[in-house]
């Protein structure tokens, strides 16, 4: 018997043990990404963030916290305000909504904060423990391409911006500045309040009889890509995409960015701040001035007109 108690008393102590080594283990520290919705535009910048991270940390030492704010800021913030209080050793927000919570949740804390594809790098400029990559378009290059495809400059163009793109007014204000350039260019907006809006914002362009739409870096408005699409294709106006996954979804051309360079960039900087640089030492970038220019050779065939321009050095097909 006493055995008996005595080897019960043993594994109690195995036990007791056990868990207390399993509770008291060292959790990995946290790397947060917010991404703000789902698009390949966005998927691509998280490609390159991981690309980043890879590059310069060995990311199987930390937890990697991945999430998706489903294009909903409140709900960004709420993610932002869970990692924050997971200590975090930096938070990574692609998109200006997610950006701008994430930062909110972030102040008066020590959790640095890296922003990618935020267009307008003043949204978030007051905000103090951040740095990160914009995606400033080159809308003269985007100008040159469409009129070269339309064939025309004297061109009415339709533009959709949401409320929810902070930096909506200055990329306007961006591509109405390069459209002087072109004699009769006049530019069509509409302002959205929300994704169940668009449908009838689309039909108000359309039925302002544009020649074609230009794409903004607006993720509210490419996240529903296929709705404009379908309205735009059934009334021959073609659309032209801020990036190359908007023309391999159906958009005719594109002076495009590359953002898996984007969101690398972004991966980067994260990666300089875990090994021990402040938010402060790492210096904000620009992807400006390198574009792409795509065409959707399937679209264009389905547009009677207009033809591929020959005047467009490097041009080249997704398809």
């Amino acid at each position: 018997m006493k055995k008996f108690i005595k080897l019960i008393s043993v594994l109690m102590t195995v036990a007791i043990l056990s868990v207390c080594f399993a509770g008291c283990k060292e959790s990995k520290p946290v790397i947060g990404i917010i991404q703000f919705g789902s698009h390949d535009s966005l998927n691509n910048c998280y490609e390159g963030i991981v690309q980043g991270l890879e590059a310069g940390l060995d990311i199987e030492d930390y937890d990697i916290q991945y999430v998706n704010s489903n294009f909903t800021a409140e709900t960004s913030l709420s993610q932002a305000q869970k990692m924050v209080n997971s200590n975090a050793k930096v938070i990574i927000a692609i998109a200006t909504p997610s950006a701008i919570q994430a930062a909110t949740a972030a102040t008066g804390k020590d959790v640095p904060v890296v922003y990618c594809a935020v267009t307008d790098a003043t949204q978030v400029a007051n905000f103090d423990n951040m740095t990160g990559t914009s995606d400033v378009p080159d809308f003269a290059a985007q100008l040159k391409l469409v009129t070269e495809f339309m064939g025309k400059s004297d061109l009415k163009i339709g533009v959709l911006s949401s409320t929810e793109e902070s930096s909506d007014a200055a990329q306007i204000a961006a591509l109405e500045e390069e459209a002087k350039a072109y004699e009769g260019m006049s530019i069509i907006t509409e302002v959205v309040a929300d994704i169940t809006t668009i449908d009838t914002k689309v039909d108000t362009l359309i039925s302002k009889e544009i020649d074609c739409v230009v794409n903004l870096l607006d993720n509210t408005i490419v996240g529903k890509l296929q709705n404009i699409l379908a309205k735009t294709n059934a009334a021959g106006i073609p659309v032209f995409g801020s990036e190359i996954e908007q023309v391999k979804a159906g958009c005719l051309a594109s002076a495009s960015i590359d953002y898996v360079t984007v969101g690398k960039l972004a991966g980067e900087q994260a990666s300089e701040i875990v090994n021990g640089k402040s938010a402060s030492e790492v210096a904000p970038k620009t992807m400006e001035n390198e574009t792409y220019p795509y065409y959707n050779s399937e679209v264009l065939a389905t547009f009677e007109g207009l033809t591929l321009p020959t005047t467009i050095e490097g041009l080249k097909d997704v398809k």
